[in-house]
C-alpha cells in the first residue's frame, strides 16, 4: 500500500505537540515527527486529522523498531528464532511513499531484486517484493525447512548448504511439503493462506501453482539433467508463517 501523505492532509491542520510516541530509546522520535510534518502543509491542515498523523508516526516508529530487531533486515523473509519470534505476532504496517501521480509510479518505486540463483534477465520481471535464500539443514537424507516469517510478495528459495541446489538426472523427482502456522498471528486466516510454489531449473524460474491452503506439497520430475531448487512466494495480503517442512530427493 502506498499512502500519499500530502493528499491525506490536504485540508488538515496539526500541531507537533499532538504527535506522541510510546517511549523507546532506540527510536529517534523527533526525527520521525519532522519527516511527517515536513510532508504536511501547515497552512491547509486542521486539528481533527491529528489522529492520522499520530498513526503515521506510530507506523514509522514500529517499522524502525522491527528493522532493529531483525538486525537491519526489514524487507524479505526471515528465519524465526527465540530473539525475533515476537515479530510473527506483530500486525502489518503500510509502507508510505510520497510521489507525484504518474503512469510509471509503480515502476519508479519498485525495489530492484537480487538473486544468485534466478537469472538476471527474468529476475527483474518478477512481481515479487524480495528474494531470500533459505538454507536447509540435512538430516537422514531429508532437508528440513525451518520456521519462517514471510510478508506479502516475499519469495523464498530453498537451498542446500552454501546455496547449492539439487542436481537431478532426467526422471529424478524432488518433493517439498510444509505446514503453515495459522494461530501465532491473530490476522492469519484459519482456513489457510495464498502461496505460489514452483521450481528453478538452471536459473529459470518455472511457476507451479498457487492456491489457498493450510499446508502445501509439490513434486517435480526432472525433464532434463540440471540443478533444481524449489521456491515459495507469499501471495496473501499479510504475513504467512511457515511452521515446518521438508525437501526430499527421490
Amino acid at each position: 500500500m502506498k499512502i500519499k501523505i500530502s493528499e491525506m492532509f490536504e485540508y488538515a491542520r496539526i500541531n507537533a505537540d499532538d504527535l506522541q510516541i510510546e517511549e523507546d530509546p532506540t527510536i529517534d522520535k523527533d526525527r520521525i515527527r519532522k519527516i511527517v510534518l515536513h510532508k504536511i502543509s501547515p497552512k491547509k491542515t486542521s486539528r481533527r486529522f491529528a489522529v492520522i498523523a499520530v498513526a503515521i508516526v506510530a507506523m514509522l516508529a514500529a517499522a524502525i523498531g522491527a528493522n532493529a530487531a531483525t538486525g537491519g533486515k526489514l524487507f524479505g523473509a526471515i528465519v524465526l528464532n527465540d530473539e525475533n519470534r515476537h515479530l510473527a505476532e506483530m500486525p502489518d504496517y503500510a509502507s508510505m511513499t510520497e510521489a507525484s501521480a504518474a503512469p510509471s509510479i509503480n515502476d519508479v518505486n519498485k525495489r530492484s531484486l537480487n538473486s544468485t540463483i534466478i537469472r538476471e534477465g527474468q529476475l527483474q520481471t518478477l512481481n515479487a517484493g524480495s528474494v531470500t535464500n533459505i538454507e536447509l539443514e540435512e538430516k537422514d537424507s531429508l532437508f528440513l525447512i525451518p520456521q519462517l516469517l514471510t510478508g506479502n510478495g516475499d519469495l523464498v528459495i530453498f537451498t542446500k548448504e552454501k546455496g547449492a541446489g539439487w542436481e537431478l538426472k532426467k526422471g529424478d523427482k524432488l518433493s517439498i511439503e510444509f505446514n503453515l502456522d495459522l494461530t501465532t498471528n491473530s490476522y492469519s486466516d484459519p482456513n489457510g493462506e495464498y502461496m505460489e510454489l514452483g521450481f528453478i531449473h538452471n536459473g529459470e524460474l518455472i511457476k507451479g501453482f498457487h492456491s489457498k491452503e493450510k499446508s502445501f506439497a509439490y513434486t517435480v520430475t526432472a525433464d532434463e539433467d540440471g540443478v533444481y531448487y524449489f521456491y515459495a512466494e507469499n501471495y496473501s495480503a499479510g504475513k504467512i508463517i511457515v511452521e515446518s517442512g521438508i525437501v526430499e530427493q527421490q
